[in-house]
C-alpha cells in the first residue's frame, strides 16, 4: 500500500512539472485580485510582474501561472502605491525573489502599506534587488529562446521589449533625448538606490497619475498597460507622440470615470480592452460612459469582475484568449 501512495504523490508531482514546463508563447495574464491590479508576463522562464494587488491572493495566480518551482520574479513594477497596487507586496516578497523593482519616487503614500513597504526595500536592497526609479523612454529587452530554439518554433521574434512611460515629467524634448537613448537596464546596474535615496520619499498624498505606465512588445503584438493614469495624463502620452493604435489595453483605474477618454481611445482604438476590478465594488468600477467610449471605437471588453482571471497567449503574430481558438490578427 504504501508503495501505490509514493508511486501516487510521484506521478502527481510528475504531472505538476510538466504541466508547468514554460512554452515558446508570451503569457499575459490579468490576475483576478478583487478590487487591484496584478498582471503578470511571462515568456519561458522570464517573469515580469506589474502590480502585486491589494493582498496576499496575488500568490494564487502565481502560483497557477509560473513555472513549477520557480520562485523568481525578473522585474516587478509597482505603478503606483495605491493600496490596491501594493497589499500584495511584503507576501510575494516572502516567497519570490525580485531582481530588478522599478517603481516611481515621486508618488509615496503616507501609509501603513507604505511604511512596510519602505523597510521591505531596504530588506530587499540587502537581499541584492536592484531597486530603480525607470525614465521616459527606458527600455528593458527580454529574448528567452536561442536562435537554436526560434528556429524550432518558426519565429524571429521570440523576444519582449517593455518601454517606460514616465507622464508626470512629460515634455516634448526629454522625450526625444531618452526615447534616443534606449538606455537598456542590464547596462546600468550602478544606478540602484541608496538607503539614504530610500528615506528621502516624499510622503504625499497618492496620484493616479503619477502611475508608471509601460508599453511592451512581443513580436507584432503591441500592448499598454496603464496603471492608474487618469484621461489628462493619457492625453498628455499622445501630445508626446509616444503612443499610437495598439492591440490590447489595460485600461487605466479600473475603468474609473476619470480614465480612457474618447479622444485618446480613437487614437489607440484596442481591440481589447482588460479591465481588473472587484465584483460589485463600491466605487462603481467600470463606468459606464468608459464602456461606452471603448464599445464606440469597437473594443472588445473583458473583465476580472465578470471572468476572473484572464490568460491571453500570442506566438508575436497573432494572439488568443486560452483555451479559446478565435485569433485577433
Amino acid at each position: 500500500m504504501k508503495i501505490y501512495l509514493v508511486l501516487l504523490v510521484v506521478l502527481l508531482f510528475m504531472w505538476e512539472l510538466l504541466s508547468k514546463q514554460p512554452d515558446q508563447l508570451l503569457h499575459i495574464v490579468v490576475c483576478d485580485v478583487g478590487q487591484g491590479d496584478a498582471i503578470l508576463l511571462s515568456l519561458g522562464y522570464t517573469q515580469v510582474l506589474i502590480d502585486t494587488g491589494p493582498d496576499e491572493s496575488v500568490l494564487t495566480c502565481l502560483d497557477d501561472h509560473l513555472p513549477f518551482l520557480d520562485k523568481k520574479i525578473d522585474i516587478l513594477v509597482l505603478t503606483h502605491f495605491d493600496d490596491d497596487h501594493i497589499g500584495g507586496f511584503a507576501s510575494l516578497t516572502q516567497i519570490y525573489a525580485i531582481n530588478y523593482l522599478f517603481l516611481p519616487l515621486s508618488d509615496y503614500k503616507d501609509s501603513k502599506i507604505y511604511l512596510e513597504l519602505k523597510e521591505h526595500l531596504i530588506s530587499l536592497q540587502k537581499q541584492g534587488t536592484v531597486i530603480k526609479e525607470p525614465f521616459l523612454g527606458q527600455q528593458v529587452a527580454f529574448s528567452e529562446f536561442s536562435p537554436v530554439d526560434q528556429a524550432k518554433y518558426n519565429s524571429s521574434n521570440a523576444s519582449l521589449l517593455l518601454s517606460f512611460l514616465t507622464p508626470f515629467e512629460l515634455n516634448l524634448e526629454e522625450s526625444r533625448q531618452l526615447e534616443a537613448a534606449k538606455v537598456l537596464l542590464w547596462q546600468k546596474p550602478e544606478s540602484n538606490l541608496s538607503v539614504e535615496d530610500l528615506e528621502k520619499m516624499a510622503t504625499k498624498l497618492s496620484d493616479n497619475n503619477g502611475s508608471i505606465a509601460i508599453f511592451a512588445q512581443f513580436g507584432e503584438l503591441k500592448l499598454l498597460l496603464l496603471g492608474d493614469l487618469e484621461s489628462t495624463r493619457e492625453l498628455a502620452l499622445l501630445r508626446e507622440g509616444l503612443i499610437t493604435d495598439i492591440d490590447i489595453q489595460k485600461v487605466g483605474h479600473h475603468g474609473s470615470k476619470t480614465s480612457s477618454s474618447l479622444d485618446f481611445l480613437q487614437v489607440t482604438k484596442p481591440e481589447i480592452a482588460l479591465i481588473s476590478c472587484g465584483l460589485d465594488n463600491q466605487f462603481g468600477h467600470p463606468d459606464a460612459r468608459v464602456l461606452a467610449d471603448f464599445q464606440a471605437v469597437n473594443s472588445q471588453i473583458w473583465r476580472t469582475d465578470e471572468m476572473g482571471t484572464i490568460e491571453i497567449l500570442s506566438d508575436g503574430q497573432k494572439f488568443w484568449l486560452k483555451n479559446k481558438t478565435q485569433s485577433f490578427f
